[in-house]
């Protein structure tokens, strides 16, 4: 092919543009791939990286291109040469949603369990993806519990938090450990409680999670839902058998949570579950004064209704004893 001769012998071939582009990724631009198994040779000594550490094939991935991704492979491409982020054709196509190419690269040898400079792995990269490229990456033997550097999350937590309970299952039967706790000592269950995914508690449940596991801040699941007003998964964890009265490590119970945060529905529903709305905390605070600092006026209503009722039914008592 004269034309590829001429391309090889120009001088200009190793130039970049100000985005580190090179001929080359003209040609996947261009979607040229008949170009690529004449440029072989070259391609295996001479790809360039461009300004974001992407090679050719990071490139022809993120176009979606499947056939110019498998020109490159065969053309000698580096399939685990990483951007300037760590990320490998693997994880851009993951990300992506192409199952073709993630089949692709993993037919030829990708890594399913590369990590990014964050500690991200293909998996991390797939939440809220395609369920088949989460099975395509177990079935290739992924790391199933990965932990993200920053703050220690595995796959099953973004799962978790996206409430999509199909693909925290699938990771569950694939061996996820849901115990994990990130650098702040959360779990996963806080993390779904605390954005009310009911039915990710319920599975959760299911796999037998231990309620009682506190974060930093001695939180437990449902403090977790008393912060948020998550009263669906409130519910599901006292019928699981969560201790309603515990306490975080400022001698707050959940009353006291719930009042502070405004949240007037599980505020209700832990007065009618008993708990000690006259409690107080390590500063001597009781859930009335929480209310009354962050100007909960709802909440102050409900809670001097509750005290009226309280009243009421200690004069009555007292009047059917005399």
């Amino acid at each position: 092919m004269p034309h590829v001769a001429s391309i090889l012998n120009s001088r200009h071939i190793q130039a970049q543009d100000e985005n580190g582009h090179t001929i080359l990724y003209l040609i996947v631009e261009q979607r040229l791939e008949h170009l690529i198994e004449p440029l072989a040779e070259w391609i295996r000594q001479s790809s360039i990286p461009n300004v974001e550490g992407w090679m050719p094939l990071h490139q022809a991935v993120r176009n979606g291109d499947q056939l110019m991704a498998k020109a490159m492979i065969h053309a000698g491409s580096d399939i685990s040469a990483q951007d300037h982020s760590g990320r490998t054709a693997l994880h851009l196509a993951v990300h992506g949603d192409a199952i073709g190419i993630v089949q692709l690269l993993l037919d030829h040898g990708a890594n399913p369990s590369a990590a990014d400079y964050n500690g991200r792995t293909p998996l991390h990269e797939g939440y809220g993806q395609s369920i088949t490229i989460l099975q395509m990456l177990i079935k290739a033997g992924a790391d199933i519990d990965p932990r993200q550097m920053q703050r220690g999350l595995t796959p099953l937590y973004y799962e978790a938090i996206l409430n999509r309970e199909s693909s925290a299952r699938i990771l569950l039967e694939a061996g996820a450990d849901p115990s994990i706790q990130t650098s702040t000592g959360e779990t996963v269950l806080q993390h779904a409680t605390f954005r009310n995914h009911a039915n990710i508690v319920r599975l959760l449940l299911e796999w037998g999670v231990d309620t009682t596991v506190r974060d930093e801040h001695g939180l437990t699941a449902v403090l977790v839902a008393a912060v948020s007003g998550a009263d669906e998964c409130l519910q599901l964890l006292l019928k699981a058998g969560a201790d309603i009265s515990v306490l975080d490590n400022y001698g707050r119970n959940a009353l006291h949570i719930a009042a502070g945060c405004g949240e007037e529905s599980t505020v209700r529903l832990l007065l009618k579950k008993g708990l000690d709305s006259s409690a107080r905390d390590n500063r001597g605070y009781t859930p009335m004064c929480w209310a009354f600092d962050h100007e909960k006026k709802g909440v102050i209503q409900i809670l001097q209704d509750a005290q009226k009722n309280r009243f009421a039914r200690f004069m009555q008592r007292a009047r059917i004893k005399r």
